[in-house]
C-alpha cells in the first residue's frame, strides 16, 4: 500500500477551482516531485494531502487513513514548510530537545537528526542567527525527529542560494537512499526536482498535465502540441471526435499525440480547416521546464 494516495482531488475557493481532479501516489523510500509555476495549486495540494484543508471531493489516504478525519494519519509524517519558524529564545539543539520530549523519542535521536540534516557546528546557534539554508536544515531536522516514513516538503529550496539548493537536495537524496525515508517535494524549478526525484507530477492550473518517471514524462512531453485558434472549444471538439486528447487552454488547444503522431494530427487539421481557423501550431520538443512555460502561455 502506498504511504500516500490521492485520487481525483478537487478543491475550490469562492467558486474558483484550485485543484481539479489531482491524483498521485508516494511509496516507501520514493522521492516524488510536484512541479508547477506559482499559482499552480502546489501548496493547496500539500495542505489537502496533510488533512490541514478540507477537500471538496476525491480520496486522500495518508498512512492508510483519511488525514482530514483522522489525525493519526499524520503519525510517521514529517513536514517542512517553505518559510520555517522556530522560537527565537532557543538554540537549535534546545528546540529539538524540547520537541523530542514532546514526541517521546530518545534524546539520541536529536543528535542523529542534526547529523542527518547537516547541522553540525550550527546546533548551538539561535534560529535568527542561521542563514536561510541552515534554517531549512533545522526544519528538516525537526521533521526527522519522529522517525518519519514520509517527509512532505513545500518548496524546500525556495529563497536559497545555488550552492545551498544543491546541498539541501543532496541531503534529501541521501536520506531517501540511505535511510529509506520517502519524500514528497514541491518546486517551480524543474531541474532541481529532476536531480532527486524518482517520479514527477507536473501541475498546472490545478490539473496534472503529466506524471511518471523522468523518462516517461519527458517522452510524454515530447508529444505535446499547442494550437492557437479563435474558437478553441470547437477545435477541441473536432479533435476529440477524431480520437485525439485535446484540452482547451485560453485561446489555445493542447493536444497529446497518440499513435497517429504529428502526421495524423496535421491530416485532421487539414480536413477541418474550412470549419476552424488556426493561427499557428507549436510542436513542443523541449525539456520539462520549457513545456511548463509553454503550457502557461496557452492559458
Amino acid at each position: 500500500m502506498p504511504l500516500l494516495r490521492a485520487r481525483d482531488v478537487v478543491k475550490s475557493f469562492a467558486g474558483h477551482r484550485v485543484l481539479d481532479g489531482v491524483s498521485l501516489e508516494v511509496s516507501e523510500a520514493e522521492v516524488v516531485g510536484i512541479v508547477g509555476p506559482n499559482g499552480a495549486g502546489k501548496t493547496t495540494l500539500i495542505r489537502v494531502l496533510l488533512g490541514l484543508l478540507r477537500r471538496d471531493s476525491g480520496i486522500v489516504e495518508l498512512m492508510g487513513r483519511d488525514p482530514f478525519r483522522d489525525p493519526r494519519a499524520r503519525r510517521g509524517v514529517g513536514v517542512v514548510f517553505e518559510r520555517p519558524v522556530m522560537p527565537a529564545g532557543l538554540t537549535v539543539v534546545e528546540f529539538l530537545e524540547y520537541a523530542a520530549s514532546i514526541l517521546g523519542v530518545p534524546a539520541g535521536r536529536v543528535d542523529w537528526a542534526i547529523r542527518a540534516s547537516g547541522l553540525e557546528r550550527h546546533e548551538h546557534k539561535f534560529f535568527n542567527q542561521l542563514s536561510a539554508g541552515l534554517k531549512q536544515r533545522a526544519a528538516l531536522a525537526h521533521a526527522l525527529l519522529a522517525k518519519p516514513r514520509l517527509v512532505v516538503a513545500d518548496e524546500p529550496t525556495s529563497n536559497l542560494d545555488p550552492v545551498e539548493r544543491v546541498r539541501i537536495l543532496d541531503t534529501i537524496s541521501g536520506l531517501a537512499r540511505g535511510e529509506g525515508v520517502a519524500f514528497l517535494l514541491t518546486s517551480h524549478v524543474l531541474h532541481e526536482i529532476v536531480r532527486v526525484a524518482d517520479r514527477v507530477v507536473i501541475l498546472y492550473s490545478g490539473r496534472v498535465v503529466a506524471s511518471g518517471s523522468i523518462d516517461e514524462v519527458s517522452s510524454m512531453i515530447g508529444r505535446i502540441v499547442r494550437i492557437r485558434t479563435p474558437i478553441p472549444d470547437r477545435l477541441a471538439e473536432h479533435l476529440r471526435a477524431s480520437g485525439f486528447k485535446a484540452e482547451v487552454r485560453g485561446l489555445s488547444v493542447i493536444v497529446r499525440l497518440g499513435e497517429g503522431g504529428a502526421g495524423g494530427l496535421l491530416r485532421t487539421l487539414a480536413d477541418i480547416v474550412d470549419h476552424v481557423q488556426v493561427y499557428d501550431i507549436d510542436f513542443v520538443e523541449a525539456g520539462l521546464e520549457e513545456v511548463l512555460g509553454r503550457v502557461g502561455e496557452a492559458a
